[in-house]
């Protein structure tokens, strides 16, 4: 049996601006931009579902609540999928690089210069191991000083943990906190 899930108009979605190199970089028309942030909406967020980062609504659905024709919807999902930025698994589309879109992980993203993070979105079928990545290019761009003015080190585990199923929030913020006083004594 086939579990219909009805669209949904509510909550909100986070976008970093840096997306927006889909679009800088020929990936994605911006009618195609403009459908992958509406079926973004309509993926299931809540990290506690076994459907977490799928979406849930058929094209169907999505169609009569966005007032347009299935075939759009479809032909939509069908290049987004072609392009690598949805993944058809099973019959299901699911969004590899969903993780960018929760609130958690936009504020923290943020900090980060744009041309780290386009590989996120031009690549997000690699998901956590662009975002690596994108780490590892961050400490190499960092001038590297013999003193510092903390014991925490630029070279700090910024690693993944099992437990979190991503990057270790905590050595992470304590890497852009350090970056950033570094910055401002750097502009002193």
């Amino acid at each position: 049996m086939k579990i219909e899930y009805q669209t949904t108009l509510k909550g909100y979605i986070t976008v970093l601006r840096a997306s927006l190199c889909l679009l800088k970089n020929k990936t994605l028309t911006f009618a195609q931009f403009g459908a992958y942030i509406a079926l973004l909406t309509q993926v299931d967020f809540d990290r506690r579902h076994k459907t977490y980062g799928l979406l849930l609504r058929d094209d169907n659905e999505i169609a009569k609540a966005l007032g347009c024709d299935p075939t759009t919807i479809y032909c939509h999902r069908k290049v987004l999928i072609k392009k690598g930025l949805f993944v058809d698994k099973d019959g299901l589309t699911h969004v590899p690089n969903f993780f960018v879109f929760e609130l958690s992980w936009t504020k923290t993203l943020a900090k980060i210069p744009a041309e780290f993070l386009k590989e996120l979105f031009v690549y997000p079928q690699n998901g956590i191991e662009k975002l690596q990545e994108v780490i590892e290019k961050l400490q190499e761009a960092q001038p590297q000083n013999t003193a510092q003015s903390s014991n925490l080190s630029y070279k700090s585990n910024v690693g993944f943990s099992d437990d979190n199923d991503g990057i270790d929030d905590e050595g992470f913020e304590r890497y852009l906190a350090e970056r950033e006083k570094k910055e401002s004594e750097d502009s002193i």
